[in-house]
């Protein structure tokens, strides 16, 4: 007999909670990819840093010409390459910035409703509890009415 709680609002909460679950699983998705591109740059300024040190090795041992004429066009190439992959992490890390914005959009509104719900399951409990009492108390006024009643006879 006892009635089972029901937020009439659930199917609203998933939502909100699967809303806020696709903005979580992007960010990490452009955190990923920013660390990948940071590692890109590292390893492109690792191979500039090889190339100098390459450079200076053969310049002892004796540096055909072409090879000398080659160098600043590798490291020339690299450089622009590292600009261009910082330029797409200042373009992520902007997208990211806005999806935390985003997030915090998201878990608010998660936060209220699921505030809604605590509220409504407090009224519930609230009124279970005063019927389960008003029945106790029916009981007990029946139980000492008979009681009497026995006495009586």
């Amino acid at each position: 007999m006892k009635k089972k709680y029901k937020f009439k609002l659930d199917a609203v909460l998933k939502m909100r909670k699967l809303k806020e679950e696709q903005v979580k699983m992007e960010i990490g998705r452009l955190n990923v990819e920013i660390n990948n591109y940071e590692n890109m740059v590292k390893q492109h300024s690792d191979n500039i840093s090889e190339a100098y040190q390459a450079q200076e090795a053969e310049l002892g041992k004796g540096l055909v010409g072409l090879e000398a004429r080659f160098h600043p066009y590798f490291v020339q190439g690299k450089r622009a390459h590292i600009e261009a992959l910082q330029a797409e992490i200042k373009m992520l890390q902007a997208k990211r910035e806005k999806l935390y914005h985003d997030l915090n959009t998201r878990r608010g509104e998660v936060k209220v409703i699921e505030n809604l719900k605590e509220k409504d399951y407090q009224a519930f409990k609230k009124q279970m509890n005063k019927k389960i009492n008003e029945n106790l108390e029916e009981d007990v006024i029946k139980w000492s009415h008979q009681k009497r009643q026995e006495e009586m006879i």
